[in-house]
């Protein structure tokens, strides 16, 4: 197996803890993690560094995720206010915001729940808003593309922000490296408009371990997608655009302890370039964000009703998983039916590929009328499923935090 080939993993059982995000209690010595929220048919999720760096992937909030009498969607909102990081003691903000793709399921709430524009005018009326600050903005070129197509209200608004930043970086501003002003470009492009951004692009085939402008010596993403060929090709449809990553995490003396792969909705023909491309060790993962939330369209680039043979690079992309590897599905409950997504098909070949115990429904974990936030610790054996109610969780009965929240910038 590769956990065994990459010979980067010990046997010592970890041990949980009581409260992941005591950050004061364990400020120098946390172990990372990874927070996948229950949003429904859309994407969200919290990596959190050992040195408390907060990087969010995608969101998909709405106004019923905060209604104590709708509690299927978890308030992931209410989640960041209570348990994330102020900024000067002050100010809730993110370290990083990265956005997969422009699809609405990925960016529904954008401009609702985080802060847009000059951060020296967030003012007192923002905070009483709740909105949250991001630190540093990652993108592909192809949101600004002439063929991108129509865009919902939170993807313009994301849209608004970035040109707004590029802008500034651009300009050679004094404020271009400022909290709330920073941006991370992710893939080729031969758009000339944006030629000038320089070290500020990170291309396929490269590790990233700077962060926020601060190097991580625990901490790297590897980036596959997206290439060149997509983004700028009018034809191209927007899901096999996304920003492919791997991220790998270092515990202790154990490099790569922990690995996860999120791909946004990257397609089947996607993945099996990225196979091509790929050495064994990048693909390899501990945890695997089912693309396009459990549908069809990862192992196959026809519908099911026309090919029901999965591809088999896409089934050799799960190959690569590492002993007890799991597959995260984040989507509404999956059903014996014609939905896609979910895709109950897909479920099957995702519970062939790693178990039907390590398979995931976000939505389905625990109570289904009431999900909760799905919490890996990262521990120099592998990463450790944390139970919420060890964890900390907002309680959308009563609106109110199940442990005490505690910031720290």
């Amino acid at each position: 197996m590769y956990r065994t080939l990459l010979n980067c993993r010990i046997t010592t059982k970890s041990s949980t803890v009581s409260f992941i995000y005591s950050y004061k209690i364990r400020e120098d010595a946390m172990d990372p993690r990874i927070t996948y929220f229950p949003v429904g048919n859309g994407d969200c999720s919290l990596i959190t560094l050992s040195d408390n760096t907060q990087i969010i992937i995608d969101c998909n909030t709405t106004e019923e995720a905060s209604d104590e009498d709708d509690p299927s969607r978890y308030d992931v909102h209410q989640h960041l206010l209570d348990f994330g990081k102020k900024l000067d003691g002050k100010i809730p903000h993110v370290d990083v915001f990265i956005l997969t793709h422009a699809d609405q399921d990925h960016c529904r709430g954008f401009n609702t729940m985080f802060y847009t524009g000059d951060p020296a005018k967030y003012t007192v009326k923002h905070s009483k808003e709740d909105l949250i600050l991001i630190d540093e903005l990652w993108f592909t070129h192809r949101i600004f593309a002439n063929h991108e197509g129509e865009l919902s209200k939170w993807a313009k608004a994301f849209k608004k922000e970035a040109q707004r930043r590029i802008d500034l970086h651009l300009a050679n501003s004094s404020e271009r490296n400022k909290a709330g002003n920073r941006i991370r470009v992710v893939g080729h492009s031969n758009n000339p408009a944006y030629k000038g951004l320089g070290d500020l692009v990170i291309t396929p085939g490269n590790y990233i371990d700077i962060i926020d402008r601060k190097k991580k010596k625990d901490f790297r993403f590897f980036v596959h997608a997206p290439f060149r060929k997509e983004v700028d090709d009018k034809l191209a449809d927007r899901n096999d655009t996304s920003v492919v990553l791997q991220a790998c995490f270092d515990v202790g003396t154990t490099k790569h302890a922990g690995l996860a792969m999120f791909g946004g909705d990257a397609g089947a023909a996607i993945w099996s370039k990225i196979l091509e491309l790929s050495d064994d060790d990048k693909l390899a993962f501990d945890l695997f964000l089912g693309p396009h939330h459990c549908s069809w369209t990862f192992f196959s680039e026809l519908e099911y009703k026309h090919n029901k043979v999965p591809a088999e690079d896409s089934l050799a992309i799960l190959g690569k998983g590492l002993d007890g590897a799991r597959v995260i599905a984040s989507c509404k409950p999956i059903k014996d039916d014609d939905d896609n997504p979910p895709h109950f098909a897909a479920k099957e070949e995702y519970e062939k590929a790693v178990g039907e115990e390590n398979f995931l429904s976000l939505s389905e974990v625990g109570d289904p009328k009431r999900p909760l936030p799905t919490t890996f610790e990262m521990s120099e054996s592998g990463p450790v499923l944390l139970d919420p109610k060890d964890v900390g969780y907002v309680d959308d009965a009563v609106k109110k935090v199940a442990s005490t929240p505690q910031t720290y910038g």
